[in-house]
C-alpha cells in the first residue's frame, strides 16, 4: 500500500497533499494531514514527480512587502555587462520557419536566413551625431534597448530602442508599430518618445529615441523587496494603486485607438524621486497595435496573454484582452514572488479557490472577472475596470488599516442602509431589507431616465400605478416596477417582469433586481447567488458585498456572511446595517465580545448608535467573563458619555455598572481610570448604580416594574451601619 494525494484540508486551498501531509501546491503543512493517511490498496509506486520547481514560500500574498518610494537610479548601475539573448529566445527571424537556434549568429541550417543575438550597438558608438551609447540595458520582445547620452543637451540621459534582428520582418513591423504609437501618444502614464532616428545603413532599421525612466522596474524593485533582499510579492492595496494609474494610461491608448498588449510588471517603470506619490510610466511599446488591425501578428508574454489572443492570433487582441494582461499583471504581482511564477496561479474563477484571508475576497473577485475565459464577461472599458479597482483598494486598505475610506458610489444611490438594527437573527425582515438596501442609479442613457426623475416619493401601490403611464417600458421602467410590486407585498407579480430579459444579459441590474425577487420570495439559495454574481462582477461596491452578506447569513452561512460584513463595516461605517449584521453572525459563533465590539464602533454622529450602545451593553451584560468584560465596560462607558441624551440612557448606563461590579475592580492596570466620572471603586459604582435604579423607578408607571427596581437598589446599595 501506499499513500496518494489527496486534497488540501485548508481553507480554499486547491492543492494536493503528498504522502509526507505537505501541499504540493503552495508547500505549507496540511491541517489534519498525516504521512500514511488516504491508502489504497495496489502495487506500490512512486508519486508522479512535480515538474515545476519548488517555491521559495507557501504563500507569498501571506507576506507581502510594500516597495519603498522610487529613488533615482545610477543609469549605469542598469547596463548588462555581456548582452545577449538567452538560448531559449533565439528562434530563427524567417516567420515561415522559426526553427530554435542555440548559437549567438549565423545562418539558420533550415532556410539558410542570416541571424545575429547580439547587440549591434557599442559603448562609445554615436548616432544622429549627438547620441553616444553607454551600454546595452538589455532586450525586450522584439527589440534591443541602449543607454546613451544626448551630447546636444549637456549629456542628458536617453534611451534608444532598434529592432533585435533586421531579419525578422514580423519584428520589423512591431517596431514601427512601436514608433508610430509613441510619436502620437502623449500622457504622463506613457514613456514620452523625443527623436525617431533613420536607418544608416541597409541592415538598419532606425532607432527611437525616449527619455529616460529612473526608478526602475516594478519586477526591479519587487525582485529585492523581500527578507533578507529576496524577492516577494507586492502588498495588495500598493499594486492596485499602480493599476489605478495603469487604467488610466489604458483608458488614453484605447481611447485613441491603440492597443498595448503586453503588459507586465517589467514593463512598468516607476518615477523616482517623486515622494509617496510613486508614479509610473507605461514603457516598451512593441507590441503595440491599432485596435481594428487583425492581420499583424500578436505579441504577449506566457501567464499574461488572454486565451483569445492565443487561440486566434492577430485576430484576437481587443480591449478586452488588454483589460485581461491588468488583472493578470495584478495576479503577477501580488499572487507570486517572481513575475515567471505567474503561470502557477489559475485565471477566471478558478482563482477564487486561492486560501487567500477573508479581506482579500473582492480583490480575487476583481481578477476573477478581469481574467475570465469570455471576454463578455470581463470589464468592458479601462475606466470601468478603474472604477472597481479604486473601490477593491479601499476595501482592501480599510481591512489592512482599520482605517475607513468611505465614498459615494456613481451607481448606487446613496443609503443609511438602517435595517436590521438587533440582534436577532430570527426577526429579520425581508421586506424591509429589500427597502434599506442602496437602489441603482437610473442609467443615464436610458430613453425613460426623465421620465423616472420626475416621479417623487410616492405610495407603492399609488408608484406601481404611476409608472404604466410611463412613456416607454424600458428597462430602467421595469426594474423600478419590481421594486415597488415588492414594496407594496405582491412579489408574485415582480417575478414576471424580468422572465423577458434574455439569461444571458450581462446588466448587473438586472440580476440585482433577480435577487431582490428572489429575497422577498423567500429563495433565500438563489438570492445567495445572484447577489454573488453581482458582487463578482462590481467587487469594489460595498453595496454589493453587503447585498451578498445579507443573503449568506439568510441562508444559514454566517461565517461567510460574518466576513463580507466586515469588509464593508471596516469600509464605510456609515452602513450601519453591517455592523448589526456582524454582531448577529458573531453571536451566532458564539464570539459575544467580538459583536460588542462590533457595534461599539458605531459613531455617535449615527442615528443608530443609541441602538447599538444599547444592543452591546446587554450582550456584555449576558456574556460570560473572558477576563476583558471591565475594558469592554470603560469603553462602553466612554462612547454613551459622547452620545446626546436619549431615553435608555439611565438603563444604558446602570447594565454597565452592573457589569463592572461584576469584575475584579483590584486590577492595578485600571488605576486611574473612571466610569460615568466614578472611581473604579466598589462602594461609589455601588451609589452610582443605586442612584440610576431609584431614578428609573421615580419615572415608571409601572408599580411591578417599580417595585423590582427599588429592590435591585437596595441589593446593590453599599453596606451600612444604618
Amino acid at each position: 500500500m501506499t499513500a496518494v494525494s489527496r486534497g488540501c484540508a485548508e481553507r480554499n486551498c486547491p492543492g494536493r497533499v503528498d504522502q509526507d501531509g505537505f501541499c504540493r501546491l503552495w508547500g505549507h503543512e496540511c491541517a489534519g494531514a498525516s504521512a500514511g493517511s488516504d491508502v489504497v490498496d495496489g502495487p506500490a509506486r512512486e508519486p508522479a514527480p512535480d515538474p515545476r520547481p519548488p517555491r521559495t514560500a507557501s504563500r507569498p500574498w501571506e507576506r507581502p512587502a510594500v516597495l519603498p518610494t522610487a529613488r533615482p537610479h545610477d543609469p549605469l548601475s542598469a547596463v548588462v555587462a555581456q548582452p545577449v539573448v538567452p538560448e531559449h529566445s533565439r528562434y530563427c527571424p524567417q516567420t515561415t520557419c522559426r526553427r530554435r537556434l542555440p548559437r549567438v549568429a549565423g545562418y539558420c541550417p533550415d532556410c539558410g536566413t542570416r541571424y545575429s543575438f547580439t547587440p549591434p550597438l557599442a559603448d562609445g558608438d554615436l548616432r544622429a551625431g549627438r547620441y553616444r551609447i553607454e551600454g546595452c540595458l538589455g532586450n525586450g520582445g522584439v527589440g534591443w534597448v541602449f543607454l546613451a547620452r544626448d551630447e546636444d543637451m549637456d549629456g542628458a540621459w536617453r534611451v534608444l530602442k532598434g529592432q533585435r534582428n533586421p531579419e525578422d520582418r514580423e519584428a520589423a513591423a512591431a517596431f514601427v508599430a512601436e514608433r508610430q504609437a509613441l510619436i502620437a501618444l502623449n500622457h504622463p502614464r506613457i514613456v514620452t518618445i523625443t527623436h525617431a532616428l533613420r536607418p544608416e545603413s541597409d541592415r538598419d532599421v532606425g532607432y527611437l529615441v525616449m527619455e529616460y525612466v529612473d526608478g526602475g522596474s516594478l519586477e526591479e524593485a519587487r525582485s529585492t523587496a523581500g527578507p533578507g533582499g529576496g524577492a516577494s510579492a507586492v502588498d495588495v492595496a500598493q499594486a492596485l494603486g499602480y493599476g489605478v494609474q495603469i487604467l488610466d494610461a489604458f483608458e488614453y491608448l484605447h481611447d485613441q485607438g491603440w492597443l498595448y498588449c503586453d503588459l507586465k510588471p517589467e514593463n512598468v517603470m516607476r518615477v523616482g524621486g517623486r515622494g509617496a506619490a510613486d508614479p509610473i510610466k507605461l514603457v516598451d511599446f512593441g507590441a503595440a497595435r491599432r485596435i481594428d488591425n487583425t492581420v499583424s501578428p500578436a505579441w504577449g508574454t506566457a501567464g499574461f496573454t488572454a486565451p483569445e489572443v492565443e487561440r486566434l492570433g492577430p485576430a484576437g487582441p481587443s480591449v478586452r484582452s488588454d483589460l485581461y494582461t491588468v488583472g493578470r499583471t495584478l495576479a503577477a504581482l501580488t499572487l507570486v514572488p517572481r513575475s515567471v511564477d505567474v503561470t502557477r496561479i489559475p485565471a477566471g474563477q478558478d482563482v477564487l479557490r486561492l486560501p487567500v484571508p477573508a479581506r482579500l475576497d473582492p480583490f480575487l473577485r476583481l481578477l476573477a472577472r478581469a481574467t475570465a475565459a469570455d471576454p463578455d464577461d470581463r470589464f468592458g472599458s479601462a475606466a470601468e475596470m478603474r472604477e472597481q479597482v479604486r473601490g477593491v483598494r479601499r476595501q482592501v486598505s480599510s481591512a489592512g488599516d482599520g482605517v475607513p475610506r468611505p465614498t459615494r458610489s456613481t451607481l448606487f444611490s446613496p443609503s443609511a442602509c438602517a435595517f436590521g438594527l438587533h440582534t436577532d437573527g430570527d426577526a429579520l425582515d425581508v421586506v424591509e431589507i429589500m427597502l434599506g438596501l442602496p437602489a441603482p442609479l437610473v442609467d443615464g442613457a436610458d430613453p425613460a431616465a426623465g421620465f423616472l426623475a420626475s416621479l417623487g416619493p410616492a405610495d407603492p401601490a399609488e408608484l406601481v400605478e404611476l409608472l404604466k403611464t410611463a412613456p416607454e417600458r424600458t428597462a430602467q421602467v421595469t426594474y423600478r416596477a419590481v421594486r415597488a410590486l415588492l414594496a407594496a407585498g405582491r412579489a408574485d407579480e415582480a417575478g414576471p417582469l424580468l422572465a423577458d430579459f434574455p439569461e444571458e444579459l450581462r446588466d448587473w441590474s438586472l440580476w440585482w433586481h433577480r435577487g431582490l425577487v428572489a429575497l422577498v420570495g423567500g429563495d433565500l439559495a438563489t438570492a445567495r447567488r445572484r447577489f454573488e454574481q453581482v458582487y463578482g462582477w462590481l467587487p469594489g461596491e460595498v453595496s454589493t458585498r453587503l447585498a451578498y452578506a445579507v443573503a449568506c447569513e439568510l441562508d444559514g452561512d454566517p461565517r461567510s456572511a460574518a466576513d463580507h460584513y466586515r469588509g464593508v463595516w471596516d469600509a464605510d461605517p456609515g452602513v450601519v446595517a453591517a455592523a448589526f449584521g456582524l454582531a448577529r453572525c458573531l453571536l451566532a459563533a458564539a464570539d459575544p465580545r467580538g459583536a460588542a465590539d462590533a457595534l461599539l464602533r458605531v459613531p455617535e454622529s449615527s442615528r443608530a448608535s443609541t441602538v447599538a450602545v444599547t444592543c452591546a451593553v446587554r450582550i456584555l451584560l449576558d456574556a460570560p467573563d473572558d477576563g476583558r468584560r471591565l475594558d469592554a465596560a470603560i469603553d462602553a462607558a466612554a462612547t454613551v458619555d459622547k452620545l446626546p441624551p436619549f431615553g435608555e440612557r439611565e438603563e444604558v448606563e446602570a447594565h454597565i455598572l452592573r457589569i463592572a461590579l461584576g469584575c475584579d475592580l483590584t486590577e492595578g492596570r485600571h488605576d486611574g481610570r473612571r466610569l460615568f466620572g466614578q472611581p473604579l471603586d466598589e462602594d461609589a459604582l455601588r451609589r452610582a448604580f443605586e442612584r440610576r435604579c431609584r431614578s428609573r423607578a421615580r419615572r415608571t408607571a409601572d408599580r411591578r416594574e417599580r417595585i423590582a427596581l427599588v429592590d435591585l437598589a437596595n441589593a446593590y446599595r453599599p453596606v451600612t451601619w444604618w
